[in-house]
């Protein structure tokens, strides 16, 4: 059995977030597993970490939401053959997150885009890209809102440099997205020289894949970001599926300049691919913060180096 790991918290976006997961649970089909972390009160008066009756009272809440949901969207016959198991536990999603995908053997984490975790709201995003760097399997990240499954995805990758290896594990999630899949790749104009080892380079990464309709484009663009989200809006896209090649290129996916203008590429999931065999970084919440604000302003750096004056 397929297994979708879902961190919820208690933001008005988790309840889209849940819809949505069991949306793909029963097209794929999967059985869920909804994690809720409590981090300590900030309140100096109260308890310094929650008890065994705030952590009851908490798993009670995500049943109260499961059957609420259960019976408002999904059919009866639907709704019986998801399978729902519960994780509460005391401190932050950061301290938790890997051993609980290990644990579980989880496919897939599914999150919201918005997800709060130790008491704080992250930039849109850079939760999102954190956690994404602290696991192996894939990360989808669902925006706000209610939105039907995909059927026209876009997988944007520097396929000239993906190992080939990491592209089974996506295959792996065909059943669960079937659809038509686009493959692109953007190329500077001072790397048309390299455009048929690009071309090569894709036709490999499509003999890896097994989605019935698939495409591949090459085009160039000054600033791929900007440029395979400006494809998705012309696409009409649902879900892009990203392999970035460090994570300050995952970062400049979720960056607030993007966020905030609301370009499309964020207001759609976004499926992040690890490479697999890449080594997961778990450090605890204070050096994620510390590690994520450095390359957040590496990335910014970058982002006003390549705009126009």
């Amino acid at each position: 059995m397929n297994t979708l790991l879902v961190p919820l918290d208690h933001t008005a976006s988790a309840e889209h977030l849940l819809a949505y997961a069991n949306k793909l649970a029963v097209r794929w089909p999967a059985e869920i597993v909804l994690l809720y972390c409590q981090p300590p009160a900030a309140d100096a008066a109260a308890p310094t970490s929650p008890s065994g009756a705030d952590l009851a009272a908490e798993e009670q809440r995500l049943r109260s939401l499961v059957e609420r949901l259960r019976y408002q969207q999904l059919t009866r016959h639907d709704g019986r053959r998801i399978r729902y198991h519960y994780r509460v536990l005391r401190g932050c999603l950061h301290d938790h997150i890997a051993a609980e995908a290990a644990r579980c053997a989880a496919q897939l984490v599914v999150m919201s885009l918005e997800h709060v975790d130790c008491g704080r709201q992250e930039a849109p995003g850079n939760h999102a890209a954190a956690i994404a760097d602290l696991i192996a399997c894939p990360v989808l990240v669902v925006p706000p809102g209610r939105r039907p499954l995909p059927s026209r995805l876009v997988f944007s990758a520097d396929f000239s440099t993906l190992p080939l290896h990491t592209l089974p594990r996506l295959s792996a999630l065909a059943e669960a997205f079937p659809g038509t899949l686009d493959l692109v790749q953007f190329y500077a104009p001072t790397e048309r020289s390299r455009r048929l080892a690009l071309k090569q380079a894709q036709t490999r990464a499509l003999r890896q894949l097994t989605w019935p309709h698939a495409h591949t484009h090459l085009l160039e663009d000054e600033s791929a970001l900007e440029g395979v989200s400006d494809f998705c809006a012309r696409q009409q896209a649902q879900l892009l599926i990203i392999a970035p090649a460090s994570r300050a290129e995952l970062l400049r996916y979720f960056d607030a300049c993007y966020t905030t203008t609301q370009a499309y590429h964020t207001r759609i999931p976004v499926l992040v691919l690890r490479s697999a065999g890449t080594p997961a970084y778990t450090v605890c919440c204070g050096k994620c913060a510390e590690r994520l604000t450095r390359e957040q302003m590496q990335a910014n750096l970058l982002l006003q180096s390549a705009r126009p004056a």
